[in-house]
């Protein structure tokens, strides 16, 4: 699981959530992603661009992305027969 630029890696809810940066541009645009995994496979990317202060703000930013991602997840409705609900 582990990608270069990665520079967080932590388990919410359940969820293995990994943040990988790119290198921050001169002018403050910074761009990234986060992998969430459940029960070791992997289930959905969020990814991030902006202007930021420096490689923290970004990666604070990505993390509430993830964590927000994972919350509206756990409130929608998992009955049904499609492969979304299976996640």
């Amino acid at each position: 699981m582990k990608e270069d630029g990665e520079v967080k890696r932590f388990v919410y809810e359940a969820w293995d959530i990994s943040i990988c940066l790119e290198a921050l541009a001169f002018e403050g645009q910074a761009s990234g992603h986060a992998d969430l995994w459940r029960d070791g496979e992997h289930k959905c990317r969020v990814a991030l661009t902006g202007r930021f202060e420096d490689a923290a703000s970004a990666c604070d930013a990505l993390e509430r992305k993830a964590m927000a991602w994972v919350d509206e997840w756990k409130a929608r409705d998992h009955s049904g027969e499609t492969g979304f609900a299976s996640l």
